[in-house]
């Protein structure tokens, strides 16, 4: 049934052939764009075309103007359609009438070394045409190596078409050997080296900044027999008149770029040598693509083998989620390999979103809803909720990854990653109706309750960012602030007031006083606060603690924003006290891997989500909960104590989580 179909199909090419080419080419022209700019509409592959395209021209473009070159792309294509099925009726004349090559005499040039020629090109203009316009004006024969098509008999008719000029297609199948009596006959070889090179093919190069793979077969070709590589690419023109000659201008100039003589022999291993001539080549083609990009192939999915993995972090200022958003970026960092290769690497950025009010922030909510499906390439249409600064950013962004912690952040996460056909990571449950969406990697702490998004990876501790390395080395510059450092047993972080949540003068003086108790045997302590912290807790701070000799360092957030604080206290520590309202700091101590006090005051009433992380922390023993009438009693119990394993089986279930994911 299937040959049967193809036949048909088959045959219906062939008539389409014949009739186009017997009605005029503007005609057919005309159609072809027709029928592209109406399959645009109806073409998946537009919004990767969209997303490959901002990322290659970035600001270049706006947000319309990229929705041109696409449209005009679907017309391009539709009009080169044409002009391959009127193959067959072209002749010599109208070959001059269309095609030109610019300069004419550099193929011939290259030609007189008799070691044949390499003439690169790419998926640029109608390079379909530029085999066959090259061949007829050379009078001789070009071997394309072309990618078998599918159906079988689609390649057949396509390959009827190259060959009733002379362009004959070498499949894949033909080989090294095949290509290298072709060259050694002193015949031309054409190739098209734009497009990946697979999983495990090829040079592993940036193209337009993304590390992706290149074809090199045809420039160890080139190595191996001295061939020269002739460098140029088919560029349609525009439909203007030379009005001082009244006669049209050649619809298509072949421009060569550059030729490039190697050495014949010179490579023993054309893989390493042959590197600086294919990053020529992109140079080349990345700036044609600037100056004509709608002529170049953006549907075919250029990065799908890609060892640039861009990471946008949105954060709402609150730096304990922004510090969990980087805890994330960071895991990535430990996939080294993709497809058993070296590599990868991972640009990131972090997009502060600004809303212009509350009130702009739920309004967008609810909006973000209905416009999500329609987000790509519309992003401008935020600028009503975010602040001018913020909305450029939006506007201007693109990523592999955008990653986000907190419930109001979840719908701009789902709007950046539906317009670059990015995947979307979220940190903490999102908010109602967002809980419904489907998210690439939602990690959503036990201790969050409500409709979960599905398939989330449930963590008992919210992810953070404590590497060993990284303490020892703010340990270091932390040590050279202090007195004597080898005294420090006790970190104590201070959180802030919140309307549940509040430090009294009274339960600090406790706190400190049943830590003096310890500096008879040497215990020394640390103090910081976070940015929450009142200005009067910040004060009292300084009275109260500067006549304490035990307290080696006292450092306000606020006015000593430090990034080696917190890591440094945590490594030079052996007992970690932290207020109960930061689930973020618990979670960094115990992670840290140190013996850690969560401190509860008792006028205060925690939300029930810090009470139930409180209540699975010390069902799993991580962490022991004290006031300040019996800090003292719990720090004794807690001395005797071993050291508590940290949390490291979350850590590798979240890498493999990105490893699936990448």
């Amino acid at each position: 049934m299937n040959c049967f179909l193809e036949g048909i199909a088959y045959g219906a090419l062939r008539a389409v052939s014949f009739f186009v080419g017997k009605i005029p080419r503007g005609w057919s022209l005309g159609f072809g764009e027709w029928a592209g700019l109406a399959f645009f509409w109806i073409s998946p592959r537009r919004r990767g075309a969209y997303a490959d395209l901002k990322a290659a021209l970035g600001s270049q473009l706006t947000e319309r103007e990229r929705w041109q070159v696409i449209r005009r792309h679907y017309g391009h294509l539709g009009r080169m359609a044409m002009e391959v099925l009127r193959f067959p009726s072209l002749d010599p004349r109208a070959m001059r009438e269309i095609f030109h090559i610019d300069p004419p005499e550099k193929i011939q040039e290259a030609l007189r070394e008799n070691k044949g020629a390499v003439l690169m090109t790419a998926h640029f203009g109608n390079w379909e045409l530029a085999q066959i316009g090259v061949s007829m004006t050379l009078g001789r024969q070009i071997h394309v190596l072309a990618r078998d098509q599918k159906p079988a008999l689609l390649n057949r008719f396509l390959n009827e078409l190259r060959q009733s000029h002379g362009a004959l297609a070498a499949g894949r199948g033909m080989g090294i050997r095949g290509l290298l009596h072709t060259l050694r006959r002193h015949e031309c070889v054409g190739v098209l080296g734009d497009q990946d090179a697979g999983k495990q093919g090829g040079m592993i190069l940036p193209f337009f900044g993304r590390k992706t793979t290149v074809p090199t077969g045809a420039f160890g070709l080139a190595l191996r027999t001295g061939a020269p590589i002739v460098i140029g690419f088919l560029v349609r023109r525009s439909r203007s008149r030379n009005r001082r000659r009244r006669k049209k201008r050649a619809a298509y100039r072949y421009s060569i770029v550059q030729t490039i003589y190697p050495e014949q022999g010179s490579a023993r291993h054309p893989k390493q040598i042959s590197e600086g001539f294919v990053k020529t080549y992109l140079s080349h083609l990345e700036n044609f693509i600037r100056r004509f990009p709608d002529q170049w192939l953006w549907e075919s999915k250029r990065w799908k083998y890609s060892w640039t993995k861009r990471i946008l972090i949105l954060s709402d200022g609150k730096p304990g989620h922004l510090k969990q958003s980087e805890a994330v970026a960071a895991q990535f960092q430990k996939v080294k390999t993709q497809y058993g290769r070296s590599g990868l690497e991972y640009p990131t950025k972090v997009l502060a979103v600004n809303f212009k009010s509350e009130r702009h922030k739920k309004i967008f909510t609810w909006f973000a809803f209905f416009f999500l499906p329609w987000a790509q390439g519309r992003l401008r249409r935020l600028r009503f909720f975010f602040t001018p600064e913020t909305a450029k950013s939006i506007e201007e962004a693109s990523a592999d990854f955008v990653i986000s912690a907190g419930s109001s952040l979840a719908p701009l996460n789902l709007c950046l990653a539906k317009d670059s056909c990015a995947k979307s990571i979220v940190l903490m449950k999102p908010s109602f109706p967002f809980s419904l969406f489907h998210y690439d990697l939602a990690i959503v702490p036990a201790h969050d309750r409500g409709r979960i998004p599905e398939d989330a990876l449930r963590t008992l501790l919210v992810p953070s960012r404590m590497e060993p390395d990284e303490m020892q080395e703010a340990a270091g510059q932390l040590r050279l602030t202090l007195r004597a450092p080898e005294r420090i047993k006790f970190g104590i972080f201070l959180g802030g007031s919140t309307r549940r949540f509040e430090l009294k003068f009274s339960d600090l003086e406790k706190i400190f006083d049943s830590l003096e108790v310890f500096s008879a045997n040497g215990w020394d302590y640390l103090v910081t606060t976070s940015r929450r912290t009142p200005d009067f807790i910040s004060e009292f701070l300084k009275t109260n603690l500067a006549d304490r000799p035990s307290c080696q360092q006292l450092v306000i957030a606020k006015e000593d924003p430090r990034a080696a604080v917190a890591p440094g206290m945590m490594a030079l520590a052996d007992i970690l006290i932290v207020t109960s309202d930061s689930i973020s700091m618990i979670s960094e101590a115990v992670t840290a891997g140190k013996k850690v006090i969560a401190l509860d005051f008792p006028a205060s009433d925690l939300p029930a989500k810090h009470k139930r992380f409180r209540e699975l922390l010390l069902e799993e023993s991580v962490v022991v909960v004290a006031g300040p009438d019996d800090l003292g009693d719990k720090i004794l119990q807690l001395d005797r104590r071993g050291m508590p394993a940290a949390n490291h089986d979350e850590e590798e279930m979240l890498t493999r989580r990105l490893q699936e994911i990448l």
